[in-house]
Order: structure tokens, then C-alpha cells, then sequence
């Protein structure tokens, strides 16, 4: 499996690349007005003073993590287990 530490260093090298999502944010849909991404899943980690601009990190097609500043209106709120319940009825 490996050592503690070669998983440590593993982490190290990916989060400066992108590809692991920040640890905290309010889970939220981007609407693909804002751009081109994976599923629209994100996070939102900031908010402007004027509530004008959220800033998203969100997964773009090549599945690299991106940390953009979007128009708020685009961004809609999920709840964390809208995956599971969305196909149960």
C-alpha cells in the first residue's frame, strides 16, 4: 500500500496541481453560463462585500479543480446528499 509518508508527498505534489477540492465550502450547483465544468458540482468558499461575485471551485472537463470568481446568480444551493436522493422516489 505504501508508506505514511510517500502519501503524505503524494498529497503534497496534487494539491498544488489541482486536483483535489478544497476541504471546506458550501456545496453548491454552477450554472454552465458561468463556464464549461465536469458536472457544475462545486463548492463555494467566498462571497463578495456586494454579494455580486461567489467565488467556486468547480472541476472543468479535463477534471482539473478551478477556483473562479462567477456571478452569484449562477450559483444555486444543494444539500450534500442530493445525490443519493435524487433518483430515490
Amino acid at each position: 500500500m505504501g508508506s505514511p509518508r510517500s502519501w503524505c508527498c503524494l498529497v503534497l505534489l496534487l494539491v498544488p496541481l489541482g486536483c483535489l477540492m478544497p476541504s471546506r465550502g458550501t456545496p453548491v450547483f454552477v450554472d454552465r453560463r458561468a463556464g464549461v465544468f465536469w458536472s457544475g458540482e462545486g463548492l463555494l468558499t467566498q462571497v463578495s462585500e456586494d454579494r455580486a461575485r461567489c467565488r467556486v471551485s468547480v472541476r472543468d472537463r479535463a477534471l482539473w479543480v478551478r477556483d473562479l470568481w462567477v456571478d452569484c446568480r449562477m450559483v444555486h444551493p444543494r444539500s450534500i446528499d442530493s445525490r443519493q436522493t435524487s433518483g430515490a422516489r
